[in-house]
């Protein structure tokens, strides 16, 4: 995390801590008049004013037109934001908690869950909330379940460690029952155990010339599918509450918008994006003209992440620069400690 600007002084590291709570609060040019009023009642309009001209000077404010009140810049924002997570002292909506605890009752995948935890995330920021799963190159498979469909087609269960759980129907050419499935599934279990699914499918290939031959076809089948599941699962992506920004002032620029949506459809760049975004720290906070992409430049991305080894788990909200984001950094941190639980 970064350190709030040291070139500031105290006086006026309060003041802009204002003006920017007061500017995403109202979307409104803020007066020193509102700030003396409102939040600092202690110290004078005309102080205040002064402190804004040198705020100003500085580059953290700007004067949309003349008479006007001041707004902040990306500059400012970024000093607000770092005061916050420096504060920590952040409030969640009662309403997320007893959803997140009704979802503690239930056993969802990993993939659900992160569906629904988007979803409740958009409802209760009114953002734009995405999450993305990437597993780690070292993750091995948990198990393979083999269950009879009919005659000649069975249902391919392939778990992952962490909660991944896909499943396919693969066809056969001979009559198989259930119990040299069962049989098979057990076999097939005990050489992945422990091992890497690089490592078990080359052990898998060659039983298949000896002990598997009678199941060559199947097997074959499952080497494949999982070697596909496992390409595709190098990353998952949820998003919601996509329709949110059409709500929001700050997206009235529609080809702007439209260059936003289009990003977030191309999940295999935007994935490129989170990776790149989310940092070591719980929270990472890109603002404005920070974000790497031009259709984000008037957007934030506030991201929390967890790791466990096994999986790589991205939360994150996109909003407009005037984003609430003490309530969103709250949000997200109650929703990765459900993750990590």
């Amino acid at each position: 995390m970064e350190k709030v600007s040291t070139e500031l002084t105290e006086r006026q590291l309060d003041i802009l801590y204002s003006i920017v709570h007061e500017y995403i609060r109202t979307g409104e040019p803020v007066g020193s008049r509102t700030i003396s009023k409102k939040y600092l009642t202690h110290r004078s309009a005309a102080t205040i004013r002064n402190e804004m001209a040198d705020l100003e000077e500085a580059g953290y404010l700007c004067q949309p037109y003349t008479s006007a009140g001041r707004i902040p810049t990306s500059k400012a924002y970024r000093v607000y934001v770092d005061m916050i997570l420096q504060k920590r002292s952040l409030l969640t909506p009662s309403v997320a908690r007893e959803k997140l605890e009704a979802l503690k009752e239930e056993k969802r995948s990993i993939e659900k869950m992160l569906s629904y935890l988007t979803q409740l995330l958009g409802s209760i920021t009114h953002y734009i909330s995405v999450a993305g799963i990437t597993v780690l190159s070292d993750a091995t498979l948990n198990r393979l379940d083999l269950v009879k469909v009919d005659s000649f087609h069975v249902l391919l269960l392939i778990i992952l460690e962490g909660g991944f759980v896909h499943h396919d129907v693969i066809r056969t050419e001979q009559e198989i029952t259930q119990e040299e499935l069962d049989d098979l599934s057990s076999y097939l279990n005990c050489i992945i155990s422990g091992r890497s699914w690089f490592e078990a499918r080359d052990v898998i290939r060659e039983k298949m010339l000896r002990e598997l031959i009678h199941y060559a076809e199947i097997c074959l089948q499952t080497l494949d599918e999982v070697d596909l599941v496992l390409k595709k699962s190098r990353y998952r992506f949820f998003t919601g509450g996509t329709s949110n920004i059409l709500l929001l002032p700050d997206f009235r620029d529609m080809e702007k918008l439209r260059s936003l949506l289009v990003l977030l459809e191309n999940e295999e760049e935007f994935a490129r994006i989170l990776e790149a975004c989310a940092t070591e720290e719980p929270i990472s906070v890109i603002i404005g003209d920070e974000n790497p992409v031009e259709a984000m430049r008037d957007c934030s991305l506030v991201l929390a992440s967890t790791e466990n080894g096994v999986k790589k788990t991205i939360l994150g909200v996109i909003g407009p620069v005037r984003m609430d984001y003490e309530r969103t950094i709250g949000v997200l941190e109650m929703l990765c400690e459900h993750l990590l639980d």
